[in-house]
């Protein structure tokens, strides 16, 4: 007996089998939303590497539209500047049919751009979206580890502490779920 006050006079505190058990099953519950919130980060980087990618492409193929673009206007230059060894009527013919080119590309050009910005905006929105699974992701590891720690020096403190900051890891991992 003599020891036992002992023991909790030196701030040691044996955690009873109830105690250890709710640790344990804090740990277990702190792990499974770390490993969902995990999981969910690194689906939305992926999603947001390739959202980029593909917008990457549509303002190359943009800019390849842009340049055919260029071209028709190039030769529509060069038969303005020499109109008079063409006949007129067909140099109009050809002008017009360069028109109808430049119009088709500015066309397309404007539904490429809108594809692309639509794709950097998904790419914005995973990112966003991957940052508040991330701060879940740092503070369920940190009540892990704080759950661990009540078990290791058995304070029961350190439990508490796991509880307060594993419920913030919570709210950031199920308050981001919902904007999902």
């Amino acid at each position: 007996m003599a020891e036992e006050e002992k023991k909790k006079d030196n701030g040691e505190k044996k955690l009873s089998d109830r105690q250890t058990k709710l640790v344990a099953l804090t740990a277990l519950l702190l792990a499974i939303c770390a490993t969902f919130s995990s999981l969910k980060a690194g689906g939305l980087s992926n999603a947001a590497i390739l959202a980029q990618s593909q917008a990457s492409d549509q303002w190359a193929y943009y800019q390849a539209k842009s340049l055919k673009e260029n071209t028709y206007k190039v030769q529509m230059d060069a038969i303005k500047l020499h109109k008079g060894q063409f006949d007129t009527a067909q140099a109009e013919k050809i002008a017009a049919g360069y028109q109808e080119k430049i119009d088709q590309y500015k066309q397309e050009e404007q539904e490429i751009s809108e594809k692309a910005k639509a794709l950097e905006a998904q790419r914005d929105r995973s990112l966003e979206l991957r940052k508040g699974f991330s701060s879940g992701l740092t503070y369920l590891q940190i009540a892990i580890l704080l759950a661990s720690l009540t078990a290791l020096v058995k304070q029961i403190m350190f439990w508490y502490a796991s509880i307060v900051v594993g419920v913030i890891g919570a709210y950031y991992f199920f308050s981001t779920m919902m904007l999902m």
